[in-house]
């Protein structure tokens, strides 16, 4: 889709005219590096913005559009500055406009401590008292579970998914191998939590109270991070964010590989998000119960190009990607982490 189309596109003119922008609408251009949408980079009369064009299916209930455009309108009545504004959207065109931050992404090895401190105090910023103002404005997060079991159970689910690929080409059969190994890994390993959990006196079909929920941005990471020309850290992609166990939101910060963060931040960092709460402690130890569960959910997150719907998002996000080489690169990547559980 060339500039020249897109500018005809009234659409971007609507969102302008929503945000109370001067429509002169100079060119439109399509930026890569959205994993679920389509995402543009709008130049006005002296100004840049984002536009971001949401993905939608049948069989995929999620409205990434209203999470991640409440979210950002929550923060920024918060007077927080290290996410984008949200300008204006349109709903039935599952399209919205963003302020455009300029910096750069986050190459692996690149995240240092004060890095993480500021993504903690993000995070707490977002979790004061006031937060229960919005427990009817934000919706849950996507996959918020608040139990163990309703978490083991989620999983087990995606390795289902999985097990249902249809082995059409080499690299299908290699990731049907490898999905057989992750499944007899999981078992294992969901044996161990619930047994752990008892130890620890924790009911691991209890649900966790509202007051023991965070307000996530989910998919928390510096995969999802920009830093600003004067080392300002941003905050990008909220589109599962909303109310969630933050157990999840501690564990998928450490557990997300395009980015990692030294795990021996771990405890400090649990220690220090999880002060919102009126019983740290006892959020701290389920985190740490946890935590394999979500480095097996990570497992099967990758590998979701092997899923028809997810494939055809990433399409959706990126015409030009090669399928077969993204199937590749995914397989080998859950390969890494599985191996490295394994250790």
């Amino acid at each position: 889709m060339d500039s020249a189309k897109l500018i005809e596109d009234q659409h971007f003119a609507a969102l302008l005219e929503a945000a109370g922008e001067t429509p002169d609408l100079r060119s439109v251009v399509s930026c890569a590096g959205g994993g679920n949408n389509r995402i543009f980079i709008i130049h006005t009369n002296g100004r840049r913005l984002i536009a971001k064009w949401y993905f939608s299916h049948p069989s995929d209930s999620r409205n990434r559009l209203r999470a991640e455009y409440t979210f950002l309108d929550y923060a920024h009545h918060l007077g927080l500055t290290c996410v984008p504004k949200p300008l204006a959207c349109l709903p039935d065109e599952r399209m919205a406009l963003y302020e455009f931050i300029e910096g750069s992404k986050f190459q692996p090895g690149g995240v240092a401590a004060h890095h993480i401190g500021d993504a903690i105090k993000f995070f707490l910023r977002l979790n004061r008292p006031e937060r229960r103002r919005m427990k009817d404005t934000l919706p849950d997060a996507s996959e918020a579970y608040f139990s163990i079991t309703t978490q083991i159970s989620a999983i087990q689910r995606r390795i289902a998914r999985l097990s249902d690929i249809s082995p059409a080409t080499p690299v299908d059969e290699a990731a049907m191998h490898f999905i057989n190994r992750l499944r007899r890994a999981f078992d294992s390993t969901a044996v161990c939590i619930v047994e752990t959990a008892g130890n620890s006196n924790i009911d691991v079909d209890a649900v966790l109270s509202d007051e023991f929920r965070c307000i996530s941005p989910s998919d928390f990471g510096f995969h999802n991070a920009l830093l600003g020309p004067d080392g300002k850290l941003y905050f990008l992609d909220f589109e599962y964010a909303g109310w969630d166990d933050p157990a999840k939101m501690a564990c998928d910060f450490f557990c997300q590989p395009a980015v990692p963060v030294d795990e021996r931040h771990f405890d400090d960092f649990l220690k220090r998000v999880m002060a919102f709460s009126s019983d740290p402690a006892s959020l701290i130890t389920r985190a740490r119960i946890m935590l394999p569960l979500f480095r097996m959910k990570w497992c099967c997150i990758v590998l979701n190009e092997f899923l028809p719907e997810s494939a055809q998002r990433r399409r959706f996000a990126d015409p030009s990607a090669d399928p077969e080489e993204c199937k590749r690169v995914q397989l080998s990547k859950a390969n890494r982490l599985l191996d490295a559980i394994s250790q």
